[in-house]
């Protein structure tokens, strides 16, 4: 097999295959169990009704769980969410003098609480309540206490920018489960949907529908375990440079976007009938709705340098960097055709790029990505 060094220190391995998000991280094998785990726990959802508390059955499979309190003008959501594998990045850059320090760990602690948060924000819930979980392999971890403080700082910027709480928290040492030199960190966010017309699952969803998208600031937490991948092949790791002259490993550390606030202002300024949050799987993630329909993509944006920069040095096909990574989609909007104006304004209003992707039609569930002539079903 022959290998050849480019000049930018990659591994140029003229007979591999593209890189393929599976090899790392296989859905085929984690959707399975999630659905079993789905059907098998929907057996427990009628023991809250004891509280005069019920599980909206329908939400079961979403991004967030709604809870329906009964006799009350509000409901309840929860969801639970770890970050991945960014804090790995920020743990490269903070240890090699070429880094900027400390600061990389605020940029995590902001991304965590947004996995869950912007998931619960998916159903129409407003975020009430955060607690964090920092799973360490070694107590000593924690000794380093400027890397715990930069954690804890980026979690409070999160929380003031939306307008929730944080109250409680856990720090686990899991010796033999989580790597000594890291964290793994997850957190769980409560949120209240009001009125209760705020509640979105799909329910309403219709052929003619518009989808429409909000941009991303990166790459977020989803597809980072691939990055990784690829700046162990670069000489300069993460700190090889984008045709910018910014850094790789800075880039992937850009904080993901909280988009409680604007999609709030969203639902209450108009009709909307769908949010998909852009995470994993990437725009198959579009067709997340269980009715069955077609959403039929006509606009995609450029992708930034950075992603750019990612298909250039894994080689992924496209079809496989827009399965993996959010390639600048954020969050998926669908709504009637009146709602696009408010649509835009609120975006506007929250620095949020707002763009229009295509239309919602009649036929098989599938995402058919016009432009790039990919099809996700």
């Amino acid at each position: 097999m022959r290998l050849n060094i480019l000049n930018d220190g990659m591994i140029d391995n003229c007979e591999a295959k593209f890189m393929k998000y599976s090899d790392i991280v296989d859905y085929g094998k984690l959707d399975p169990v999630k659905r079993a785990a789905i059907e098998s726990f929907s057996g427990t959802v009628k023991n809250t009704e004891r509280l005069g508390i019920k599980v909206v059955a329908e939400t079961m499979g979403e991004s967030a769980i709604a809870l329906d309190v009964v006799g009350q003008d509000y409901m309840l959501a929860f969801n639970v969410e770890g970050l991945g594998t960014k804090n790995l990045i920020a743990d490269a850059m903070f240890s090699d003098s070429r880094g900027k320090g400390i600061k990389y760990y605020e940029s995590i602690g902001k991304d965590c609480l947004a996995m869950s948060t912007n998931d619960l924000a998916s159903i129409g819930a407003d975020a009430l309540v955060y607690g964090d979980i920092l799973s360490s392999g070694d107590s000593n971890w924690f000794a380093n206490s400027e890397k715990a403080k930069a954690i804890i700082k980026g979690f409070k910027q999160g929380a003031n920018e939306i307008g929730l709480a944080i109250p409680c928290g856990e720090t686990p040492t899991l010796k033999g489960v989580v790597n000594d030199s890291t964290i793994d960190m997850a957190g769980a966010s409560i949120g209240i949907i009001k009125p209760k017309e705020n509640l979105t699952y799909g329910q309403d969803l219709a052929d003619g529908d518009i989808l429409i998208g909000l941009g991303s600031s990166g790459i977020h937490s989803n597809g980072v375990s691939l990055a990784r991948k690829v700046a162990d092949q670069l000489k300069e790791g993460y700190f090889s440079e984008l045709p910018s002259g910014k850094l790789f490993g800075e880039e992937l550390l850009e904080p993901t976007i909280l988009y409680t606030r604007v999609l709030m202002d969203l639902l209450n300024a108009c009709e909307i009938h769908y949010l998909s949050p852009i995470t994993g799987h990437g725009w198959k993630k579009i067709m997340r709705p269980k009715k069955p329909f077609t959403y039929k993509v006509d606009f995609v944006p450029e992708p930034s340098e950075l992603f750019k920069f990612l298909i250039e040095k894994s080689r992924v096909s496209e079809k496989e960097a827009y399965f993996t990574w959010n390639m600048g989609l954020g969050y998926a909007v669908m709504a009637p055709k009146e709602s696009r104006e408010a649509i835009f304004k609120a975006s506007e209003k929250h620095g949020i790029k707002a763009f229009d992707l295509g239309t919602v039609r009649e036929g098989k569930k599938a995402v058919a990505i016009k432009p790039k002539d990919i099809i996700f079903e």
